[in-house]
């Protein structure tokens, strides 16, 4: 088959070539291979406490009572949907400063307005209770919770291809839309 016939494909990328650092050019908290030792203990951890969380859901599925009595029901409550009120605040406030911080707050709030949504239906009265969970975790959480994921992989994704903004004080700016352009 002449090759003018085939179907173009997308260039495949090539992953970075790593280039061996010597001991003596590499600083202390570098593997030989340019590393860092505290991203791969990290990920040691990580790996272990999601090794050791799956089957104590299994665990917990099993043993746990189905009801329990909660001594500090709306303190558990409040303290949730305050948490979602910070995260969204502090959302806003680094947007306003165009801090590309802002991912990580509206991923925070994104996990927080899930957990609430989830925690809502679960808990939720039979009948008008749970219908009106049902409601609002499809209506108001969970839209929210992709907004919110959404905005954080949108910036994340920006600063992966270096066209987040400029740096200042420290901090990677967000850049703000040219008009005409």
């Amino acid at each position: 088959m002449p090759t003018d016939t085939l179907p173009l494909a997308a260039p495949l990328r090539r992953r970075p070539e790593r280039r061996r650092v010597t001991r003596a050019a590499r600083p202390d908290h570098c593997d030989a291979d340019g590393s860092s030792v505290a991203l791969r203990r990290a990920r040691l951890v990580a790996l272990g406490v999601g090794g050791f969380l799956l089957p104590w859901c299994v665990v917990l599925g099993v043993t746990l009572p189905a009801t329990a009595p909660a001594q500090h029901w709306p303190a558990a409550w409040v303290g949730l949907d305050a948490g979602e009120a910070l995260a969204a605040l502090a959302t806003a406030v680094l947007l306003a400063r165009e801090d590309a911080r802002a991912a990580l707050t509206a991923a925070a709030g994104g996990a927080l307005l899930l957990t609430d949504a989830w925690f809502d239906v679960c808990t939720s009265g039979p009948g008008l209770d749970h219908a009106v969970a049902l409601a609002e975790a499809g209506f108001v959480e969970l839209p929210l919770a992709g907004a919110a994921f959404w905005l954080a992989v949108r910036l994340t994704t920006a600063a992966d291809r270096g066209t987040l903004g400029h740096r200042r004080g420290g901090r990677t700016q967000i850049s703000r839309c040219r008009s005409g352009g």
